[in-house]
């Protein structure tokens, strides 16, 4: 029987979450998020407290699920959560939306998400924690690492290789047999028709923008 669910976060992202857990029929615990009070309830799901809650006794009965997108402007946020729950042994199950449409033999990791209209094509392999937003459309064969991000509407063609953290923005095309690497990011409404480095910005129009690089000399 499947375990009871808990929620970490509760900004725009959970809130799709929670709704795909309930067209899923998943019975929802609670909610984690340091920014509302416990006992508080958001749409009708109990607050249980923070991260803190994680460490009390009662926490392994539950399973677990990362309500907090991933955004260029918040790098890793949700990469250190799903290491630190698995890392723990937590239960992390995949949430495939009941409109995605997944051909049966793609392998996908823990944590995976598969949003509203998204369509993943035969031969492909999903790593954990990927995240495959609204319309999503991934061709036959593609290879997603783990921690990516497939921003709302991003296209696939056939063969493409995603590196782990590599962040694909809305409407982005990947034409069939490139590669991006770990880390670098795609922008949004960019039509990719040469390999991505690691670790690289990819903008339209622009020459390749090292990450680390993206804000120095701004102060915190």
């Amino acid at each position: 029987m499947a375990k009871p669910v808990v929620i970490l976060g509760h900004g725009g992202h959970a809130r799709v979450v929670l709704d795909v857990l309930r067209l899923l029929g998943r019975e929802i615990a609670g909610v984690l998020t340091p920014d509302l009070p416990p006992g508080a309830r958001w749409f009708e799901i109990p607050v249980l407290g923070d991260d803190r809650w994680l460490g009390c006794a009662e926490a392994d009965g539950y399973a677990y699920v990362l309500g907090i997108g991933a955004l260029p402007h918040r790098p890793g946020v949700r990469t250190r959560l799903f290491c630190q729950l698995h890392a723990r042994g937590f239960d992390l199950p995949a949430l495939v939306h009941p409109s995605a449409v997944v051909a049966a033999d793609v392998p996908m990791g823990q944590g995976v998400q598969i949003m509203a209209g998204a369509v993943v094509q035969p031969g492909c392999e999903i790593g954990d924690d990927a995240l495959l937003n609204t319309r999503v459309s991934v061709d036959h064969h593609c290879r997603i690492g783990a921690h990516a991000h497939l921003a709302p509407g991003a296209l696939l063609c056939g063969e493409v290789r995603v590196g782990e953290g590599a962040f694909i923005g809305a409407g982005a095309v990947i034409i069939q047999g490139l590669s991006v690497g770990p880390g670098a990011q795609v922008a949004a409404g960019a039509t990719v028709i040469r390999h991505i480095a690691a670790g690289i910005r990819h903008i339209p129009g622009h020459p390749p923008i090292a990450i680390e690089q993206q804000h120095s000399g701004v102060r915190a």
